[in-house]
């Protein structure tokens, strides 16, 4: 029978396949010697036999092992003993001094407190991915430091402090460098979204003579991947102005394309003059076409200046808020379609009639949305946001991001489209009042 013992963390040995092996091993090319392949109906010999409870050479076992391991003894961590992996990984290191001396190494990685601590508490602790400048180049390593009991076999705990300290380095190079490709790859892959899709939105917004607008995008941060907010405001015909905003679920380049093609469908059913239900019934064609697994939120809304009214649909996106100009602070009305992609096509339409110095905000749900939190919490924070926040779409658009506590690390992508009327007319119309018409199907 053949028994053998393999630390936390080191690679398996496999036998030669050239069959140049032996039963009492030969060197492989590190210097190590590797059991050759066996015969497994010759018969074992009494040499091959090993007594599980008879106690081994503790140094030759560890000099076997193709891992840097060293032991210490003591307070001050003397170096009692370093195998032959760690003296070819950082040269030879003279026995009996304070690790501090003779192991300066472990001091660069950090691990001299984690002994410290081994020592105070009786307890294994253990470091990861620490870069280790040796003769060979940098490598990095999981570093585990082992307390050392007195000397007895037994599963009780001893008393009082730790012997010594064993520490055993786990390589884990092809892992960290494996893993820095793939997090360089995905800022790449990030920078490409972000690129694409502030490409895609609109580089300057139309500005109406009756109708101020501001419109900011914030994307997430680094260890948020692209998603498919969007905006658009649109000068349509008879001095109209139609107001867009958009989320297509998802993440990176593919929610990004999607975001281009239904960003430029909707500009070009905005000059068909139609109703804005119908454009949400053309735009959920339009999704289910593109990708029948994708859907997205939208709405769509058309400001008419000579009635001085706000004709909208949504599909499935987040209610619009309007703050009139006392002060009081609306949604708009709750009962929108599905979302686009989904092939329903129940939207409605629905009117309102705007006071002059009203003004509205359009976003995304990266700007309400919590990952602890209900998103009623949210949108009540932005309704209470928005009652102060006083001046031109562009200031309002930054008091609500900042006040929404979206920074540049945010886990979300945020767009946000305010729009405001001017205030000259109020004293002319006093009694002008902002109300729901009837539906539009």
């Amino acid at each position: 029978m053949r028994w053998s013992a393999r630390l936390t963390g080191a690679p398996w040995r496999a036998a030669p396949t050239n069959g140049a092996g032996t039963d009492e091993g030969v060197p492989s090319a590190d210097g190590v010697v590797v059991p050759g392949p066996r015969d497994p109906t010759s018969p074992t010999t009494t040499a091959e036999l090993l007594d599980p409870h008879k106690p081994q050479n503790l140094r030759e076992v560890l000099n076997r092992i193709p891992a840097p391991v060293a032991v210490t003894y003591g307070p001050l961590h003397q170096l009692g003993y370093a195998n032959r992996a760690y003296r070819e990984l950082f040269g030879d290191r003279p026995t009996g001094l304070p690790a501090a001396e003779a192991l300066p190494e472990l001091g660069t990685m950090g691990v001299l407190p984690l002994m410290d601590q081994v020592i105070r508490g009786g307890r294994p602790r253990s470091v990861k991915a620490r870069c280790i400048l040796g003769l060979t180049g940098n490598r990095y390593y999981n570093v585990s430091c082992v307390p050392l009991g007195p000397g007895d076999t037994t599963d009780t705990p001893p008393e009082g402090p730790p012997a010594g300290v064993l520490i055993f380095a786990a390589e884990v190079t092809d892992q960290v460098l494996a893993a820095a490709r793939l997090r360089e790859a995905e800022r790449r892959q990030r920078e490409a979204a972000v690129t694409l899709q502030r490409s895609l939105l609109p580089q300057k917004l139309d500005q109406p003579a009756d109708l101020r607008v501001a419109a900011t995008y914030q994307p997430g941060g680094a260890e948020a991947a692209v998603g498919g907010d969007w905006y658009d405001v649109i000068a349509i015909d008879g001095g109209r102005t139609a107001l867009v905003i958009g989320d297509v679920m998802g993440r990176g380049l593919r929610a990004a394309a999607v975001m281009g093609q239904l960003r430029t469908a909707v500009r070009a059913y905005a000059r068909l003059d139609l109703p804005p239900h119908e454009v949400m019934r053309l735009l959920d064609g339009l999704a289910m076409e593109i990708d029948a697994n994708q859907i997205a939120t939208c709405t769509y809304a058309v400001w008419d200046p000579s009635r001085r009214t706000l004709t909208y649909a949504s599909a499935g996106h987040l209610p619009m808020l309007l703050r009139c100009p006392d002060g009081t602070i609306l949604r708009s009305e709750e009962q929108n379609g599905p979302p686009l992609g989904t092939g329903d096509g129940l939207h409605i339409s629905h009117t309102l009639r705007l006071l002059p110095g009203t003004t509205g905000v359009l976003y995304t749900d990266g700007l309400v949305e919590r990952r602890d939190e209900d998103i009623d919490q949210g949108l009540d924070l932005l309704a209470r946001t928005l009652t102060g926040a006083i001046g031109a779409p562009e200031v309002i658009c930054a008091r609500l991001l900042r006040a929404m506590g979206v920074t540049s690390e945010h886990d979300d992508d945020v767009a946000v489209l305010a729009f405001q009327l001017p205030a000259e007319e109020a004293a002319e119309n006093p009694l002008a009042e902002l109300d729901s018409a009837v539906p539009e199907v």
